[in-house]
């Protein structure tokens, strides 16, 4: 009766991976590419904490692609003022190209933080944890 408890929870999960791709980020278990839902579900079953981290991390490169964004238009729009003869404004090619510098460190900031996550996923064989559960709090084993 024990043997196969003790076979089912040591069930390993599929090798999780993430690739960047045109709109966003593609998400895989083995060689299968799932959605984002799919995949934190996976993260989150043996440690929380991990799933917390990869998600910080994503939300993190999110926020320096936009910021990354909004700093190279301004940027390139002084610079191609600038091109076409006009007289361009020094504190938008500074504050631009500042505000480009910080969006790209805070994407790969991000990116760093998703692959830690994911590496600490990769090696994390065994866990002991407290978590909520619907009823109260309970204390987790995971090997």
């Amino acid at each position: 009766m024990i043997t196969p408890i003790v076979l089912i929870a040591q069930e390993q999960m599929g090798d999780l991976s993430f690739k960047a791709g045109t709109w966003g980020h593609n998400y895989y278990v083995g060689s299968q590419q799932v959605s984002f839902d799919v995949f934190m579900s996976e993260l989150n079953t043996q440690n929380a904490a991990v799933g917390n981290m990869f998600k910080s991390g994503k939300n993190l490169s999110v926020v320096g692609i936009v910021v990354g964004s909004i700093g190279s238009f301004c940027f390139g729009y002084d610079i191609g003022t600038r091109i076409a003869g006009g007289k361009g404004n020094t504190a938008l090619l500074i504050g631009g190209g500042g505000v480009m510098i910080g969006g790209i460190i805070m994407y790969y900031v991000g990116e760093g933080k998703m692959k830690k996550a994911l590496t600490l996923h990769k090696n994390n064989s065994t866990a002991l944890y407290i978590t909520p559960t619907p009823i109260g709090i309970s204390l987790c084993l995971n090997f």
